[in-house]
């Protein structure tokens, strides 16, 4: 049927990417620590490594204790355990487990809940690759005996010279791929990393692991926070955040107050408010912790949801120092994200400080939905420089609302 037929062909196109690649390798085989989640993506990185030659093994990384907290996402975190052993039967490689589930909530988790606490809108996973898959799962690798770490990550890493500084670049498949969430892991990390998938599209990836016979070739992919699973986040959320005080959605139009909110840390910018008793859609602009204030506008097109530039500290460069064009004062133009897979904006790049923070400003009118908290990552064509943490978002108009936070680095 049509089905086979497209499975086939990415089929192909899979093995000639993969016969390129393993002919241009340089790297001779190593022991290499594959982190299995589970999923189709994880599977196929080893599967396509130990093609190449290399002695896999595979490692189960463990980082939230579902049966402890008591949630329905246990018995799915204990499928993911199965599903992971069964792949590396399937492929006779090697299978281990890791517990990281502390280092996860000190590192990962409570700076989240904090976050949110505080007013802010952080972003977990590009903490947990920072914190967790690259440095203490790397560490508990190694003294397994692994030479390096892959996982299923759609990115791809490039040396321009032996012993220089390794690039970070898009994942070929621009539907999937995962740079934005690896932008802040340190060079040292990179060195010892594989990205497998980088070069292949997901359909190629999909097929690869039904040739191979690997029982999640059709597995659906993980949606959303990994902790939450697919839970509702509100709900979640609470368990977790001290109860809150209600207070005041504020109109940023007229400084007024137009109905309640159950607390700033639920919201977010660009989320719809709900509203009671109000005839249209009312959305987030933005909050003040302090003042337990969420500011809101009319309409999904209102200028107010639009950001104009940003402060972002601290900056870390994947080179492991800033790109030559922000040295003695000068400007950085290049390319930059605030969210996954949100389109590129083109933008300029400058020192704002000492502290080694910077200002982005956009080309571009305005961004929308831009949140503190969450990272903000900057491109050169397919090479990721870097991320920084969004500590301060400047709005069209709304110059006014930036004076209520009290930036946190």
């Amino acid at each position: 049927d049509a089905t086979r037929s497209v499975m086939a062909s990415s089929s192909t196109t899979a093995r000639r990417t993969i016969a390129m690649t393993a002919s241009t390798a340089t790297r001779a085989a190593r022991t290499i620590a594959v982190g299995m989640s589970g999923g189709v993506d994880s599977a196929v990185a080893a599967l396509l490594l130990k093609q190449r030659g290399h002695d896999v093994v595979g490692v189960h990384m463990r980082n939230w204790d579902a049966a402890e907290e008591g949630s329905e996402e246990a018995g799915c975190a204990e499928q993911e355990q199965k599903d992971a052993r069964r792949v590396c039967d399937t492929l006779g490689i090697g299978y281990r487990e890791v517990d990281l589930s502390r280092e996860y909530w000190h590192e990962v988790f409570e700076p989240f809940v904090r976050g949110y606490r505080e007013g802010r809108t952080p972003n977990p996973d590009v903490a947990c690759n920072r914190h967790i898959k690259f440095d203490h799962f790397a560490r508990a690798t190694r003294a397994l005996g692994a030479d390096g770490v892959a996982t299923g990550h759609y990115a791809r890493l490039r040396r321009r010279e032996p012993g220089g500084a390794v690039e970070l670049l898009t994942g070929v498949d621009e539907t999937k791929d995962q740079s934005y969430f690896l932008a802040a892991v340190e060079q040292s990390a990179l060195r010892d990393a594989l990205f497998p998938l980088g070069e292949l599209r997901k359909t190629e990836v999909r097929a690869l692991a039904a040739e191979a016979g690997l029982h999640v070739a059709a597995k659906r992919d993980s949606a959303g926070i990994c902790f939450v699973g697919r839970r509702n986040f509100a709900s979640f959320l609470a368990n977790y955040v001290p109860a809150q005080p209600s207070g005041p959605f504020v109109c940023v139009d007229r400084g007024a107050a137009v109905g309640e909110h159950r607390g700033q840390a639920f919201y977010t910018p660009g989320q719809r408010a709900r509203i009671g008793g109000q005839p249209r859609p009312w959305y987030v602009v933005a909050k003040d912790a302090e003042t337990n204030t969420v500011f809101v506008c009319d309409g999904a097109a209102h200028p107010a949801l639009l950001t104009q530039a940003l402060l972002a500290a601290p900056v870390h460069w994947v080179a492991a120092a800033p790109p030559p064009a922000l040295s003695g004062g000068g400007e950085l133009r290049c390319e930059a994200r605030v969210r996954h897979l949100q389109p590129l904006e083109r933008c300029a790049v400058e020192a704002a400080g000492d502290d080694g923070a910077i200002r982005v400003q956009f080309d571009a009118p305005g961004v929308p939905s831009v949140a503190e908290g969450q990272a903000v990552a900057l491109y050169d064509g397919e090479v990721c420089l870097g991320a920084g943490i969004i500590v301060a978002p400047f709005l069209a108009d709304y110059s006014f609302l930036t004076a209520v936070r009290t930036p946190v680095v």
